[in-house]
C-alpha cells in the first residue's frame, strides 16, 4: 500500500507527462521511500522504462551491470560502453524520436566513487535538452553528495527541472501504517518507529503497540537492529567516534560546549565534522530557539530520528544484551518505567509541534503562526533559565503550549500553575495554550486559551 507523498507524486507525474526533456533529482535518507515514490509515479505510464539500481561497488562493475540492462531493453546484443556517461548518452540519443524514462537509483553510490561524473552528466544535459525526449530521474541516499549537484557553483547547477528532497513522514502520514490503533497507541508507535516508511511497513497491526516494539526493535538481532547497524556502520567506517557522539545526545548531552567538553575529557578532538555528518544523515537536527535564532550559544542538538533515539537510549549501551532474547522481560524491567514517564511524553511535545504546523495550514491557528519551535528564557539577573519546548510566534507575539500526555484531563490547577510560572518569570507570552492527551476538565474555560486534545490530531 502506498501512503502520502501527494505533492511529490503530483510533481513527478507532471514531469513524466511533459512533452520535452525533463531531468529530476530525488534524494533523501535510506529507507525514506524514494524508490517506492518513483515506482508509484511510473505506474500506468506507457513510455519505455529503463531502470537501473547502482550497486555500492566500483564504477567498472556498475558499467558492466548497466550495459547488460541497456542491451536487454533495446535488444542490442553487440553494444559496448567504456564509461557510465557513454551509456547515458546512448539512451539520450535513443530518446530523440521517442519518449524514454531513464531511472537511475542510488546514483550517489557512483558520485561517492567519482564525483567528476556530475560534470559529464551536466554536459550531456546541455547537449541533449533541446532534442531529446528523455525523462531522466536520478535518486540517491547520500544527501550531502546529492545536494552538491544542485548547489551554486556545481557543474550541474540549474540543469535539473525538478528537485525533490524526500523527508520522513510526520506523525499523521505515519499513522496510516497502524490506522486502527487508538490515538494514544499511535503516539507510542510514532515515538519509536518515527516516519521512515520501511520501518513502519514492518509493523503488524494485529499486535499491540508494545508487542511490535518488543518484536521489531527490542528483540536481539531483529531486522531493524541489523538495519540500524548497517546504516551506522557505513558511516562509522569513515568517521570515527560517531557512535560516541550519538550516545552522548541520547544521554541528554546536547549542547555543543557540553559535547566538546565530554569528548575532550576522553581525549577526542572537536566534534564539528561528526555533528555535520549526523545532520546530513538526518539522525540529528540543530535547534535554535525561535526568540533568539542568531545566538549560537543557545543552539542544541536533538534526535531527528525517533527510532535511533529509542535504540541509542535503551539498547545500544545496555549491558544486559542477553536479556533481549526475551523482549517482553527486557521491556518490563529495563524500558517500561522510563519510557512511559519520560520518553513518550517528551516525544509527544514533538508530535504536538507537527500537529500545530498542520493546524496552522488548516487555518485553525489565529493569528497565523510564522514559526513554531522552542523558546529560551534567560534571566541573568535572577540566574533563571527555562526552556519552553512548544511555542508559536505570530504577529502579536508568542503563545506557549503546555503538553500533557497523562491519563488525567487538564484541569484548572494545571492552568493556574502554568499561569503562575510564566507570570513569576515575567515572560511576555500574550496567550497560553494547552495540549492534552485526554481533554479538559469542566473547570477549564477553553475559550480563554488555545486548547487542543489528542483526539484532534488524527482528524486533520
Amino acid at each position: 500500500m502506498f501512503y502520502g507523498r501527494k505533492n511529490e507524486l503530483k510533481e513527478l507525474k507532471e514531469a513524466l507527462s511533459s512533452p520535452k526533456f525533463e531531468s529530476v533529482l530525488v534524494y533523501g535518507r535510506r529507507r525514506v521511500g524514494k524508490t517506492e515514490l518513483i515506482k508509484e509515479a511510473l505506474k500506468n505510464d506507457d513510455k519505455l522504462h529503463l531502470s537501473f539500481e547502482c550497486v555500492k561497488s566500483t564504477i567498472g562493475e556498475n558499467i558492466a551491470l548497466f550495459s547488460e540492462k541497456v542491451k536487454a531493453v533495446f535488444s542490442e546484443k553487440n553494444l559496448s560502453f567504456s564509461t557510465f556517461q557513454d551509456i547515458i548518452e546512448y539512451v539520450f540519443a535513443k530518446a530523440t524520436d521517442r519518449e524514454i524514462v531513464l531511472f537511475i537509483d542510488e546514483f550517489s553510490f557512483l558520485l561517492d566513487e567519482n564525483f567528476s561524473l556530475e560534470s559529464h552528466l551536466a554536459g550531456l544535459i546541455d547537449k541533449y535538452k533541446n532534442e531529446s525526449k528523455v525523462k531522466l530521474i536520478l535518486s540517491g541516499s547520500y544527501i550531502s553528495l546529492m545536494q552538491r549537484m544542485v548547489e551554486y557553483g556545481s557543474h550541474s547547477y540549474g540543469r535539473f527541472t525538478h528537485i525533490l528532497l524526500i523527508r520522513p513522514f510526520d506523525y499523521l502520514d505515519a499513522s496510516n501504517f497502524y490506522a486502527d490503533y487508538d490515538d494514544s497507541d499511535k503516539v507510542i508507535m510514532y515515538s519509536v518507529f518515527g516516519g521512515i516508511p520501511y520501518f513502519n511497513s514492518l509493523i503488524d497491526p494485529k499486535k499491540s503497540a508494545i508487542e511490535n516494539i518488543e518484536d521489531l526493535v527490542i528483540r536481539r538481532d531483529s531486522v531493524i537492529e541489523h538495519e540500524i547497524n548497517e546504516m551506522i556502520l557505513l558511516e562509522t567506517n569513515k568517521v570515527s567516534n560517531m557512535n560516541t557522539v550519538i550516545s552522548l545526545v541520547a544521554r541528554g548531552v546536547n549542547k555543543y560546549g557540553d559535547i566538546l567538553e565530554t569528548l575532550s575529557s576522553q581525549g577526542i578532538g572537536k566534534p564539528d565534522y561528526i555533528l555535520s555528518k549526523l545532520l546530513d544523515m538526518e539522525i540529528l537536527e540543530k535547534v535554535y530557539p525561535i526568540n533568539d535564532e542568531g545566538n549560537k550559544k543557545r543552539v542544541f542538538y536533538r534526535f531527528k530520528d525517533n527510532l535511533l533515539h529509542f535504540y541509542y537510549k535503551y539498547l545500544f549501551h545496555c549491558p544486559y544484551v542477553e536479556m533481549r532474547s526475551d523482549p517482553s522481560f527486557f521491556y518490563k524491567n529495563f524500558v517500561k518505567e522510563d519510557f512511559e514517564r519520560w520518553y513518550v511524553p517528551f516525544k509527544f511535545e514533538g508530535i504536538a509541534k507537527e500537529f500545530l504546523l498542520r493546524a496552522n495550514f488548516a487555518g485553525l491557528l489565529e493569528p497565523v503562526a510564522m514559526s513554531i519551535g522552542t523558546y529560551f528564557h534567560n534571566d541573568q539577573k535572577n540566574r533563571v533559565n527555562r526552556q519552553f519546548d512548544v511555542v508559536t510566534k505570530d504577529r502579536r507575539g508568542y503563545i506557549s503550549y503546555e503538553c500533557k500526555f497523562t491519563k488525567d484531563k487538564v484541569d484548572g490547577r494545571v492552568i493556574e500553575e502554568e499561569k503562575r510560572q510564566t507570570k513569576d518569570l515575567e515572560i511576555g507570552f500574550y496567550k497560553l495554550g494547552f495540549i492534552s492527551r485526554n481533554g479538559f476538565a469542566d473547570d477549564v474555560d477553553t475559550s480563554r486559551y488555545n486548547c487542543f486534545s489528542l483526539s484532534s490530531f488524527y482528524k486533520l
